[in-house]
């Protein structure tokens, strides 16, 4: 067999075995991250941090995703949400890679798996508190704007609680040192 057929039989091995990174149609999605909402069909990608909680590994159905928004239905409240991107607060980022970052195939229990009951509970409130993990502080509060945030690998994290208001959340060593939340 020749390389090419080899590399040909693994691509479709890996597919095959659900390895690869792509969701299709029949998969289950789930919300990767807590999402606020005061008006379910008026929210934006920033993620304001004020009103309700849409939280994370909420199973969602009837998907539509364009360059400007994604509209689903949360499965446990059949309410309807539509999150529009604003390109300016993402600087770098494409609506699609925005929408992949949001919507997953991995419920709750997958995404918080090898986390803390500690950070479990502060998900679940949507709070980022000391000695919590990256990953758990990105699955509780979402990817701060990149906007002010150019990158998650930076050890201070800037999140808006609205429009005007903002606070950061900064890591020693990967862990929260402190937040302003």
């Amino acid at each position: 067999m020749r390389m090419s057929e080899r590399l040909a039989v693994a691509a479709i091995l890996v597919l095959a075995c659900g390895l690869g990174n792509t969701a299709s149609a029949a998969d289950r999605l789930f919300t990767a991250y807590n999402v606020w909402f005061e008006q379910p069909q008026k929210m934006y990608s920033t993620n304001y941090q004020k009103g309700n909680i849409l939280p994370a590994g909420s199973e969602v159905k009837e998907v539509n995703r364009s360059s400007r928004k994604l509209e689903f239905v949360d499965v446990k409240t059949n309410m309807k949400f539509t999150i529009e991107f604003f390109g300016k607060h993402h600087p770098g980022v494409k609506p699609e890679q925005w929408i992949d970052r949001l919507l997953t195939t991995r419920d709750f229990s997958t995404l918080t798996k090898g986390l803390t009951a500690d950070e479990i509970k502060a998900i679940k409130a949507g709070q980022a508190k000391v000695g919590m993990s990256r990953k758990a502080v990105l699955v509780s509060l979402g990817y701060p704007p990149e906007v002010a945030t150019a990158s998650p690998d930076l050890d201070v994290w800037r999140f808006w609680r609205d429009r005007f208001r903002n606070y950061q959340v900064k890591f020693t060593n990967g862990k929260v040192s402190s937040s302003e939340q």
